[in-house]
């Protein structure tokens, strides 16, 4: 190892310079945004929303056209789509494979100049590698954040009794974005729903908190 050390060229020592300290960053990044966005110097992987799509504003309307100022107006923004390649994470990637690229090329025996020219194109590879990969990361997250408004117009089943008059919450079962969630729920029916009765969501009564009526038991109506 020693031997390989002292038989480095300057140009050889400054990339090996360049590429260790920038392949550590590489990697912590890299591990902690996969580990959940915890460290994101370029706002690349943070929060996709909260529960009912992160907004928190007044003037939504329920079913029946009333005002409910509990409803969240918006769902959070949709990730943006575009490639972002100068970002810290970006720069660190181009110095990453331009680094270890161009002492590659050296050791392979070319010539200096040749190598570092070489070696520019392929540390731009990794910055849209990069770039890529974190766009791909925050459509995930996105995609898996639960937004209620989804909810709305589709049927499920009372799995705690709902108290009448919006009086209390009782709980639903609904299938929403593909996944089967226990969700809370309220109604503006003047009887209580049951547990086991057919529910139709008709829009939100507050955070994270669903409005529904009950449907017809198709039981009932076929006897």
């Amino acid at each position: 190892m020693a031997a390989w050390w002292q038989s480095l060229t300057l140009l050889e020592h400054v990339l090996l310079y360049i590429a260790v300290p920038a392949t550590l960053i590489l990697v912590l990044q890299t591990v902690l945004l996969f580990a959940g966005g915890a460290f994101d110097s370029d706002g690349d992987a943070g929060d996709a929303g909260d529960l009912d799509g992160g907004a928190d504003h007044d003037g939504g309307l329920d079913a029946g056209g009333e005002a409910d100022h509990d409803l969240p107006a918006e769902a959070g923004p949709a990730p943006d789509s575009a490639l972002h390649l100068f970002t810290v994470r970006g720069v660190v990637a181009f110095l990453v494979l331009f680094g270890w690229g161009g002492l590659c090329l050296c050791q392979a025996g070319l010539p200096g100049f040749l190598a570092v020219f070489l070696a520019i194109p392929i540390g731009f590879a990794g910055m849209v590698g990069i770039a890529l990969a974190v766009r791909e990361v925050v459509r995930l997250q996105y995609d898996g954040t639960l937004n209620l408004r989804n909810a709305v117009g589709l049927a499920g089943q009372v799995y705690l009794t709902i108290p009448p008059q919006r009086t209390g919450d009782g709980k639903v079962m609904v299938t929403v974005q593909e996944q089967l969630r226990e969700l809370d729920a309220r109604t503006d029916s003047p009887d209580p729903i049951p547990t086991g009765s057919p529910i139709r969501v008709t829009g939100l009564a507050g955070r994270g908190t669903l409005l529904v009526e009950p449907l017809p038991d198709p039981q009932e109506s076929q006897s």
